[in-house]
């Protein structure tokens, strides 16, 4: 009887992780008819010429994704001294294609793998890395600015209010995500 529960177990077990597996595999056709909406906000302390501040932004990513291939739009709102302002662009890239970025300086990667669709971006000086995690009709967002090892901290040469920016700490607060088809 107990080897009988234990073969049970086992199979219990190697069905859950073949289920988990499949799940997990994410591919381009997958996602091919996918829109998707994200939603990522931020506390931060920036630098500009006008002087150190804090600050919130907000950023809205609308995309759909046809044949490995990512277009939409990026919109970011932030909370200044003299109220809020909001700049938006398109964005257009392949799945595995690195490309020149559309705004600023730096270059844009869409990775695909295992559950997550993974956006790398580099600005002048530091980056973001923005993971989609997609659980069916489901998914969640994550998308920290990173700084680049030895060089100090983010900066962006394309801020909302126009001209440079340096960040000196950027903590995302809230993070959603939809997908439809």
């Amino acid at each position: 009887m107990r080897r009988w529960r234990n073969v049970l177990l086992l199979l219990s077990a190697c069905l859950f992780l073949m289920q988990a597996g499949a799940a997990l595999a994410l591919t381009v056709e997958d996602l091919h008819g996918a829109k998707i909406e994200l939603r990522v906000n931020y506390d931060m302390r920036v630098r500009r010429a006008e002087g150190d501040f804090s600050t919130t932004m907000d950023v809205l990513w609308r995309m759909s994704v046809s044949d490995g291939k990512i277009s939409g739009s990026v919109t970011r709102t932030v909370t200044t001294p003299r109220g809020p302002r909001t700049r938006s662009h398109q964005m257009n890239g392949a799945i595995g294609q690195p490309k020149q970025a559309a705004t600023g300086s730096g270059h844009a990667l869409w990775i695909l793998e295992g559950d997550k669709l993974t956006l790398l971006r580099t600005f002048e000086t530091g980056g973001l890395k923005a993971e989609i995690t997609i659980n069916g009709s489901s998914c969640t967002v994550r998308a920290p600015l990173v700084r680049e090892q030895g060089a100090g901290n983010t900066k962006r040469s394309d801020s909302v209010v126009g001209g440079s920016v340096e960040v000196l700490s950027a903590r995302q607060t809230s993070g959603s995500c939809r997908i439809s088809r």
